[in-house]
């Protein structure tokens, strides 16, 4: 788990600065599209191993 949170705020953190340059004009539109896409794929699949270790939770609670 601390793996999923790690790349989660590095995720973030990548996210924030990229979008700061761009809003400083320095960098591509082509980068930001390619970091913004990534993030949310990363975010993505971290929820769904959140979401799986969930549920193997509830199957060993019962």
């Amino acid at each position: 788990m601390v793996d999923e949170k790690a790349w989660a705020v590095i995720t973030v953190f990548v996210v924030g600065v990229v979008t700061a340059m761009d809003l400083l004009g320095g960098v591509p539109m082509e980068v930001v599209l390619i970091v913004g896409l990534f993030a949310a794929v990363l975010l993505l699949e971290i929820g769904v191993l959140v979401l799986g270790e969930i549920r193997d939770g509830m199957r060993d609670a019962r």
